[in-house]
Order: structure tokens, then sequence, then C-alpha cells
């Protein structure tokens, strides 16, 4: 499963891929955050707004909470990334069209 093969697929591992390492897995917490966020950067290589907008938004949240619990750089600038995200991926959430994870992503914010 390629890029270049099946983008969409390979957009949906690496999503994946950025949600195993963003969980409490085995090792340096520092070192998965970031191999994390290099993964969910790669899903939104695909997973543009204007094509696939809910996943877009989905991997926007994912980044977001990655962002909020980044223990390197500066503290105040990953919480302004995570931020960031979590505004983008209301550009999709709307209140109207899917109130609960517009009332979710409030919450995060």
């Amino acid at each position: 499963r390629t890029r270049e093969a099946e983008p969409k697929k390979w957009a949906s591992l690496q999503n994946r891929l950025g949600n195993i390492y963003s969980d409490d897995v085995p090792g340096d917490k520092a070192e998965n955050l970031e191999t994390a966020i290099r993964y969910y950067e790669a899903a939104l290589e695909v997973y543009t707004r204007e094509a696939y907008p809910q996943d877009w938004a989905m991997v926007q949240v994912n980044l977001g909470g990655t962002y909020r619990n980044r223990i390197e750089g500066d503290k105040l600038e990953n919480w302004h990334q995570a931020i960031a995200c979590y505004e983008a991926a209301l550009q999709v959430r709307t209140r109207e069209a899917e109130p609960k994870k517009w009332a979710s992503l409030q919450n995060r914010l």
C-alpha cells in the first residue's frame, strides 16, 4: 500500500501509526510523540481539506492532541499548535453538521 498506488489507504495507515505512537506504547515517550507527529503530517499530505474533509479533520484532531501532550519544544508553542489544529478541524466539524464532534472540540479548546 504505497502512497502512489493507494494514496487513501496509505494515508489511513499513516494516521493509524500516528495513533499507535501517540498512545502509551513502550519506549521513549518524547520520541514516540515526535514520531506520531511525523505520521500525522504525512497523512495530511494526502488527506487535504479539499479532497477528504472528514479525514483531514480527524487527523487535525489527532495531531492537536499530540501537540497538546508533546514533551519536546516550547510548551506554550506546542499548545498554540494544538489550538491551531483544533480550530482547523472546526472548519469541517461545524456545530450544524456534526454537533457532538463540534462540542468535543470546543471542550478540548
